[in-house]
């Protein structure tokens, strides 16, 4: 995986991210060590404007009125020697550079106006400098990019994505993962408006790049999760739990289906594992599994409501509903209370940088201030930035 976005799961307290493996090093913009961070700031009227800033070392503190402005509606990340910027209601990206003396200019720009594609879909899939992808699977197109010189190269049309346009039930795919096998997988999720439609199976797109085609893998033993996968600490990718599914069985009529709490780790060639499935509501004794943060070592992070949970009349009201953290020893199932991030609210996951996860928090508890966490262990995290006027929403390495 060869490159870095933000994803964030609006739980009460948490949590997570895309894949992505450390950016490369390299000398087209600078030599000098450089990371950069980006953050937002609320303004009167409810708009969010975002800014991005370059370091050779992450401050003490991060203050927005020093960075470079991007503007509303941004998702930013990077990749090699650049930040990207991507606006889904333009459908653009813009690439940034960054200088040996950490100043941040705009480079160029790739419009996909005019490419047919219609849906919703992720930021890109970065494989070379040269090479890159977006997937418009409901579209059933993938658009091929040069990121040195910006341009589009190829559209491919694949098989589209099943169920995506039906509106009951509404498969989608956001993060996608560069993996060593020379396969790109996106995980698959579901948002059903007929809880009794929800898929009892999960499911990925893997695409391969020698073929130009999309395969969609099923696996049957637990039902659709989530649309981003949980990272393990050695790269290891985990289909999880999704809230979705988890609503939908709460208020649907379906019996005998498979679990919505379990975990299944994939392949880099674009399978899953048959030797490895934990269901985490048993180990946890749980009425439902939300989602899981990570998998640090053998231990998983995992959301859920208790086995006294009862669901609320309204479905709207579910997601109100206090939930519980634990860490799950996925060899043993034994559990331990996890409680890091209480002092932070609500905390995600904002990037990898040297094989190490970054976190921030933009609801802490009342009083609280906002930080770039980085993460030293299973439970185990140190405050590496305070932002000032803002919440962290991205941090990464260019060189």
């Amino acid at each position: 995986m060869k490159y870095t976005v933000l994803a964030l799961i609006c739980s009460v307290f948490l949590l997570t991210s895309c894949s992505s493996d450390d950016s490369k090093t390299g000398g087209e913009q600078g030599d000098n060590p450089a990371v950069i961070a980006a953050v937002r700031v609320q303004i009167p009227g409810g708009d969010r404007i975002f800014y991005l800033g370059a370091y050779d070392k992450f401050p003490s503190t991060l203050d927005y009125k020093t960075m470079t402005e991007i503007g509303p509606g941004a998702t930013i990340y990077s990749y090699g020697e650049h930040p990207y910027v991507w606006s889904g209601s333009a459908s653009t990206l813009t690439k940034y550079n960054v200088s040996n003396d950490m100043k941040i200019s705009s480079a160029d720009a790739l419009s996909l106006a005019g490419t047919g594609v219609s849906g919703t879909f992720g930021p890109p899939a970065f494989v070379s400098e040269t090479e890159a992808y977006f997937f418009a699977l409901n579209d059933g197109k993938i658009i091929k990019f040069n990121p040195t010189t910006m341009s589009i190269t190829e559209t491919i049309a694949v098989t589209p994505l099943p169920f995506s346009n039906d509106a009951a039930i509404k498969t989608s795919t956001y993060s996608s993962y560069v993996t060593s096998a020379g396969k790109i997988i996106l995980p698959v999720a579901a948002n059903p408006t007929d809880y009794n439609k929800f898929l009892q199976y999960a499911q990925i797109a893997v695409f391969d790049r020698a073929s130009k085609t999309v395969n969609y893998v099923n696996d049957s033993r637990m039902s659709m999760g989530y649309f981003t996968f949980a990272k393990g600490n050695d790269g290891s990718l985990y289909y999880r739990p999704s809230r979705e599914t988890a609503i939908s069985l709460d208020y649907s009529t379906v019996k005998g289906n498979p679990t919505t709490s379990g975990l299944l780790k994939v392949n880099p060639n674009g399978t899953f594992d048959t030797n490895f499935f934990v269901d985490l509501k048993t180990a946890l004794n749980a009425h439902s599994v939300n989602v899981v943060a990570y998998v640090h070592g053998d231990k998983a992070l995992a959301q859920y409501h208790d086995n006294t949970f009862t669901p609320p009349a309204k479905p709207a009201d579910w997601l109100n509903v206090k939930t519980k953290f634990a860490l799950v020893d996925l060899k043993t199932l034994k559990t331990e209370p996890f409680t890091s991030f209480e002092q932070y609210g609500t905390v995600f996951s904002a990037g990898t940088i040297d094989g190490v996860e970054y976190y921030g928090n933009f609801t802490p508890p009342a009083g609280g201030k906002f930080y770039l966490l980085k993460q030293k262990g299973a439970t185990d995290f140190e405050v590496v930035s305070e932002t000032v006027g803002s919440s962290l929403i991205f941090a990464g390495r260019l060189r």
